[in-house]
């Protein structure tokens, strides 16, 4: 005969309670969506529901939807937890060995995974930093070094672009690989863990340095290396007589950190006595990159695949 202690608790695992939070759930969400779009500009300036730490940075009761929703999905993760366990002791207790018994609580698995997907992505994601790739090689966080081979634009009657195709080579330890990157096609790490978005798209201003065999390119802002030394382009300018000049900060021949003008064709001297060159400067095509690291897309990913595998063994268990 089941315990007092055990029937009390019972409700927790009930399917009444989980219908209850699914409903709940459901009307929560429609409400925040209502809510979200009628502050956008705001009590919800700046906040989406992939950063979840902005309803807290700013805390309003404008978000309460949101704030009750955090204690119905644990209350709603507790009951499928429970009914789940519940579920796999009776038909493990009861002889069933067959793997289609335990579709349902494949299932279960792969909601609750999903529900900490979307706390895990919420609360850890973060931005990078944004960063202009050239033709040049550029540092791209968590990524290594990018540049860009390829732009192709698809655009509308009014010129807004409709679809981009973007060709990366990405460098990482010496190797070389070739990368694909559209407006709904990031450039991913470890299994959607780390994304670099494509941002914006366009023509920057470029200036190519040299010295002997060294050689990178630059956007303005950007730094590199250059014969031993540390260079950065703080200004890219069309010349007078045509061609480009660029602004330029290395060390000069005393080893400080100076700001010189360079004119195509002209040299400046670096600490240590190497000559800097401008091969050549102008706008050429370029990219933004957003770099977002997402940790709750391996669980998502994890998710989509647990559930895939309790659905399959429902369609074998309805089908046989």
């Amino acid at each position: 005969m089941p315990s007092d202690s055990g029937a009390r608790w019972r409700w927790l695992r009930s399917q009444g309670l989980g219908l209850c939070c699914g409903f709940g759930t459901v009307l929560l969400l429609a409400l925040g969506s209502v809510v979200m779009a009628a502050t956008r500009d705001g009590a919800s300036a700046g906040i989406g529901l992939d950063d979840l730490t902005g309803f807290f940075t700013r805390p309003s009761l404008t978000h309460l939807w949101l704030y009750l929703l955090f204690p119905l999905a644990g209350l709603y993760a507790l009951n499928t937890t429970l009914a789940t366990w519940d579920n796999l002791v009776r038909r493990w207790r009861g002889g069933q060995r067959a793997p289609t018994a335990y579709a349902a609580a494949v299932v279960h698995a792969g909601f609750l995974l999903a529900l900490a997907a979307h706390a895990v992505g919420g609360f850890l994601s973060e931005e990078r930093g944004q960063v202009v790739v050239a033709s040049g090689w550029q540092p791209l966080p968590g990524f290594g070094e990018v540049r860009l081979a390829s732009l192709v634009v698809d655009a509308l009657p009014n010129g807004m672009p409709r679809e981009a195709r973007v060709a990366l080579e990405v460098r990482q330890g010496g190797a070389v690989r070739r990368e694909e990157v559209g407006y709904n096609q990031p450039l991913s790490e470890g299994w959607g863990k780390r994304l670099a978005l494509l941002s914006d798209l366009g023509q920057a201003p470029v200036a190519h340095l040299a010295s002997g065999e060294a050689r990178c390119a630059l956007a303005e802002g950007q730094g590199c290396e250059v014969a031993g030394q540390a260079v950065q382009v703080l200004r890219v300018a069309p010349a007078p007589g045509g061609g480009g000049v660029a602004l330029v900060r290395a060390p000069g021949p005393g080893g400080a950190p100076e700001d010189r003008w360079l004119s195509q064709g002209g040299l400046l001297a670096l600490g240590g006595g190497r000559p800097l060159s401008l091969e050549r400067a102008g706008p050429e095509d370029a990219v933004l990159l957003r770099v977002r690291e997402t940790p709750g897309n391996p669980w998502a990913l994890a998710s989509a695949l647990v559930l895939a595998l309790g659905t399959a063994l429902m369609w074998r268990r309805l089908w046989r």
